[in-house]
Parts: structure tokens; sequence; C-alpha cells
């Protein structure tokens, strides 16, 4: 079929004005990670018009990805994700220009990459938190916008940082900042600030025993296709509004933030330095200096107590839906009954 790129995307015209299009047409997007958010923003960016992609990821399609990740199908399961990722792209435009990389860049690589292709927006969504925020760091420093989304069960954020900002990605978590990548990778994967993150779990929804596995390292992050998406369509809509330059942006230390089980979406000012947090990392740095065990004792004490607690509305949401199901299962017999 012969078209022309405005016969694909004539429906955005009446939000866009052709300058606006043009604009989006234009841009340059490098995307590190193309799995369940890179992959999906991806996609949403390529429908809205964007047409220059330079996508990295080394990784195949694994069975596990199937709950959310926009390219995993029975069909593309053992096929690199980039590959997979640009086909849908060229087949949504088949005029687009996307550049794939499956290699596994070191961030020397992927800062060489960058200061090469030039490209106006980088999109970080390694699996590897550190990684994506030394990514984020890299590009800024190289006047380039950068963004994430995180999305964690039934909750997530996106963070993005303009050019040159003072804002980190570490800072802003509550971490300490200018570490060198593998002690930061090591500070993220500790046990002490996996305690910290608790919204997990009362935002997240996450189960208590998956938590307590994936404190030790047995589990993955937990993730469900409705909020990885939503996180992914907030992460498109912001490149759109910073590409076109009409819509206010919501910028770090502000990140969208939403816990759907709650029926919350909002914008806040990112404040990782809660209470909890604050004896979590500190029982961290305190265990690492190898100072004490005073803190690191309070922490657990405290998180302990936040479990048990969270155990119990666990009990109660069960029975919730247990005498929902009960009630859609007879009033369903009574619709077959008639």
């Amino acid at each position: 079929m012969n078209v022309s790129y405005y016969d694909l995307f004539e429906r955005n015209m009446g939000v866009f004005t052709q300058k606006d299009q043009e604009r989006i047409r234009e841009a340059k997007i490098m995307i590190i990670g193309v799995g369940g958010m890179g992959g999906t923003v991806a996609v949403l960016l390529a429908r809205t018009g964007f047409t220059k992609f330079y996508l990295i990821d080394p990784e195949t399609y694994e069975i596990s990805n199937m709950n959310r990740q926009i390219g995993c199908f029975i069909d593309t399961i053992g096929k690199y994700k980039v590959e997979v990722i640009k086909n849908d792209i060229l087949r949504i435009n088949p005029e687009a220009q996307v550049i794939g990389d499956s290699r596994k860049l070191s961030l020397l690589e992927i800062e060489k990459t960058i200061k090469e292709w030039c490209p106006d927006i980088v999109i970080a969504e390694a699996d590897d938190v550190a990684f994506s925020a030394k990514v984020i760091r890299i590009a800024t420093s190289n006047g380039i916008y950068a963004i994430t989304g995180m999305p964690s069960g039934f909750t997530g954020y996106v963070m993005a940082f303009p050019p040159y900002t003072k804002y980190t990605p570490e800072g802003i978590f509550g971490l300490p900042e200018n570490l060198p990548y593998e002690e930061l990778y090591r500070t993220v994967e500790a046990w002490e600030n996996k305690c910290g993150r608790r919204w997990y779990l009362f935002h997240g929804k996450w189960r208590v025993s998956w938590f307590k596995e994936w404190r030790e390292g047995k589990k993955p992050i937990t993730q469900i296709a409705p909020a990885v998406w939503l996180v992914a369509s907030l992460t498109a809509t912001e490149i759109v509004k910073y590409i076109v330059g009409k819509w206010e942006l919501v910028l770090a230390p502000y990140v969208w933030y939403f816990a759907i089980a709650d029926n919350e979406i909002y914008v806040r000012k990112y404040a990782e330095n809660r209470l909890f947090n604050k004896y979590a990392l500190k029982a961290f740095s305190i265990k690492t200096l190898g100072i004490g065990e005073k803190w690191r004792k309070a922490a657990i004490k405290i998180f302990e107590w936040q479990l048990k607690q969270q155990e119990k509305i666990e009990q109660e949401e069960d029975k919730k839906a247990e005498k929902m199901y009960q009630e859609r299962k007879n009033k369903k017999s009574q619709c077959a009954s008639n």
C-alpha cells in the first residue's frame, strides 16, 4: 500500500498543527531497553508519527515476558527484542528510519553512541535501575532530555530530566550520588535498600510473600500489563509534550505517580527521604561502613511490623474478592436460568 506520511497520521491534526507534526517527524529517539516499557513506548511514538529511532537491547524474548511486553508473542519467543520492535515500527510506517543494536553495550559505548547520533530524547529503560540512572546522567550532561518510567505491580512513576539539570535519579531516590556504577548497583540491590521500597506493597499491591522473596533476590519485580502500558503512555505523552513544546512539562523532582488500585493518578514531588526510608538507607550505610547494628535492627523491626500489618490487609482483600466472585457467579447463574 502506497500512502503518505500525512495519510498515516491525519487524525493527529485535530490536536497538532502541521508544524507540530513535522517536529515529531524529525525528532530522534534513542531507547535503551525495548522490553515492557521501552518497546511499548516505541510503538506508541511510532503511531504518533515519530520516524527516527535508535533501539538498544541485548535480550531476546522469553516466556516470562508474555504477561506485559508488547512485542512478545508465541512466535517471537527467542527473537531479539530490538529486531521485533524495529519490525513493528516499520509495519506502522515503512518509511521510518530505525537503527537496532542487539549488543550488550557498556556505559562508555552508550555515551559514545549518544554523542555520535545526537538524539533529541533518551529513554532509559534498562532492567538495571543503576544502569538507567547512569544513562540519564550521560544524556543530560550532553544537553539531551532523558526520561524513565518504572511500573511495579499496580503502581508506577514517570520521571523526566531536562538538559543540564541539577537533579539526578540517585538524588531523587535518596541514594548516594556520584558512586561508580558497580557500587551504585550494589546499593540499589542491597537487602536494606529493598526494604525501603515499601510502596511496592502499599500502592503496588504486591503479595507479602512475593516481596519477601524479591527482597532475598529469589523473585523479579512483579509487573502487570495494565500498569506497564499506563506508565508507557505517560512516558510517551511527556515526550510528545517536550518535542511539540506547547504544554507544561513534568520534570524532576516532580513525577507522574499512580496507584491505580486506589484510584489515584497525580503529579507529585518525589520525596523518597521519608521516615522509614531514612531508616533503611541509614541501616545500609552503617552496615557498609561497619559502624554498628543499632540502626539496622531498628529499620528491620519497623519493616517487619509493617509486613505483618500488610498481611492482615491482604487477608481482608482476599475475603472481599471471594465474596464478590460468589456474587458475580450467582448473578451469572440467574442470567443463564432466564
